[in-house]
């Protein structure tokens, strides 16, 4: 259906009605016919006048930060200048407040016929229709704002749908006007409003016991390294280098051991965040199910609700983490046609932890067309003669790492240091095995109408994507791989914005050609 908006006449509908003479604000004037429900125009909650204030305190309050600090220090804390600090923050009180009363005001929403209308804007006046059929999920999140005036946001995503930002996100809806509203865009599948008791069916839910292994076995500890590595920036500027020396000498007298108490000490912290990031994130987080849909609640500080139809999943991963894969655990993730969103990008996580021999299970209950191709046939895996190319292509990042870094000291006439040698052995025996362990997880089979491929980075993963929702399938080979008889085998799925595209390296070149000839377009 095409978004011209000289193609729908029913486009303007919306946009000559007086949201005045309309339902209570944040209400929802729906008419039932059939599966269809019409809503509006409507605006949104008076909460989001506050939540829009807020916002735009925030970004006009940490423009003006830095210039402001400079000024107030610069000229001494004098009468006349707390008297214009003073000014400056009730000029923007009162600003942000007018901005966001006339931001509500200017923001109404509709779905009328085939489309969702979002008129919005307080200068730059902006107007934007969805067909719905174009809509991929509808998902709902209450932040800490939203839910002290319990209140939700929703957020519509399309198969064009941009990765760090929704295609249309209403900031404050009441709870009614939400489900009223998700229920028209969805074609009036969503349960109605505060009905609980007919509500979808619950398929797992994440214990607290779940939580905290999966915070400790998450491997986010480089995330939370970098954030550990600002924060030890900041420290810098506020210690001084001979407190932070003789801090060293009361703790540890010796340089070594020192050295050893503050990796320790960093990399604990660094762990601990890790799991807080993942508590603050996966807490509470629920997957039900009806007949059409997958619904995913999670978050303790900002709660999350997404909704994804089961028809637009493209493929499965399941993901065996280097700290989970040896305690048999295994995170599953979804790919979604144009499920796209800020935390999710092109894929979303389907349930953080799980035993990987309750998988089977698992899938059987929440995707089942994807449960049958996962026991149904064992692997075929890469020829033995692929070994040396696995072990190449995992040493040559290390042999490169290693070259630079001796050129360094080389160049600046510094010798290496006697740990260097053991330390150099060690990362290429590291990557050695890196790169055995890729070879002996590599493999592929086709059952159930799905493909199975397996491959690993440092993680092993198991993509399972149906035959049918394949967006593409190729056998590639370079000169020296058509020379050895070998070929890499790619697929791709739609998803978000990018589409998802999983592979096993070195096949036997008649396997890869075979597979892809099975894999070919199928004829609806």
């Amino acid at each position: 259906m095409s978004s011209d908006p000289e193609s729908h006449p029913e486009r303007e509908e919306p946009h000559e009605a007086d949201p005045d003479s309309g339902p209570e604000p944040g209400g929802v004037s729906g008419v039932e016919s059939g599966a269809e429900v019409s809503v509006g125009p409507s605006r949104l909650h008076p909460a989001a006048m506050i939540i829009s204030a807020l916002r735009s305190a925030r970004q006009w309050a940490g423009a003006a930060a830095i210039p402001g600090v400079a000024a107030l220090f610069s000229g001494g804390l004098r009468p006349t200048t707390l008297l214009l600090v003073m000014l400056g923050v009730a000029v923007l009180v009162v600003g942000a407040g007018a901005w966001g009363f006339l931001s509500w005001r200017a923001t109404t929403y509709s779905v009328s016929g085939p489309a969702f209308y979002l008129r919005r804007g307080v200068l730059q006046k902006s107007e934007r229709t969805i067909p719905l059929d174009h809509v991929q999920s509808v998902d709902t999140v209450r932040g800490v704002v939203q839910r002290i005036f319990g209140v939700v946001e929703l957020r519509v995503e399309t198969a064009g749908g941009g990765v760090e930002e929704s295609d249309a996100s209403l900031p404050a809806l009441s709870r009614a006007s939400a489900a009223e509203l998700r229920r028209a865009i969805e074609g009036g599948v969503v349960e109605p409003a505060g009905d609980e008791e007919s509500g979808p069916r619950e398929i797992r839910r994440l214990l607290s016991r779940e939580l905290l292994i999966a915070g400790a076995t998450s491997g986010q500890i480089g995330v939370a390294l970098s954030v550990v590595a600002v924060g030890s920036q900041i420290f810098d500027e506020f210690f001084t280098e001979g407190f932070v020396r003789r801090l060293y000498d009361s703790l540890a007298p010796s340089s070594v051991t020192a050295v050893l108490v503050v990796a320790i000490a960093i990399g604990v912290f660094a762990w601990l965040l890790a799991i807080a990031g993942t508590v603050l994130a996966y807490a509470g987080f629920t997957l039900s199910r009806d007949e059409e849909f997958l619904y995913i609640r999670r978050g303790l500080l900002e709660k999350r609700e997404a909704t994804i139809p089961l028809a637009r999943i493209q493929a499965v991963q399941l993901v065996e983490g280097i700290l989970r894969q040896p305690l048999g655990l295994v995170m599953l993730r979804v790919e979604s046609a144009g499920y796209g969103g800020s935390e999710s990008g092109v894929s979303t996580t389907l349930f953080p932890l799980l035993p990987r021999r309750a998988a089977p299970d698992f899938l059987r209950d929440a995707v089942p067309e994807f449960s049958g191709a996962l026991t149904a046939a064992s692997l075929k895996r890469p020829p033995p003669r692929s070994l040396r190319r696995y072990v190449f292509r995992a040493l040559a990042p290390a042999a490169v790492l290693l070259a630079l870094a001796l050129t360094s000291f080389y160049a600046s006439g510094l010798s290496l240091p006697a740990w260097s040698y053991p330390a150099a052995l060690l990362l290429l025996a590291l990557s050695a095995l890196l790169g055995w362990l890729r070879h002996r997880d590599a493999g592929w089979s086709y059952a159930a109408g799905c493909v199975v491929l397996r491959s690993r980075a440092l993680a092993r993963t198991t993509a399972l994507a149906p035959r049918r929702k394949l967006q593409s399938r190729s056998s590639v080979s370079n000169p020296l791989q058509r020379r050895a008889g070998l070929a890499h085998l790619r697929v791709r799925v739609a998803s978000g914005s990018g589409g998802a595209e999983f592979g096993v390296q070195d096949l036997e070149d008649h396997d890869a050609r075979e597979l892809v000839s099975w894999l070919g377009p199928v004829r609806l």
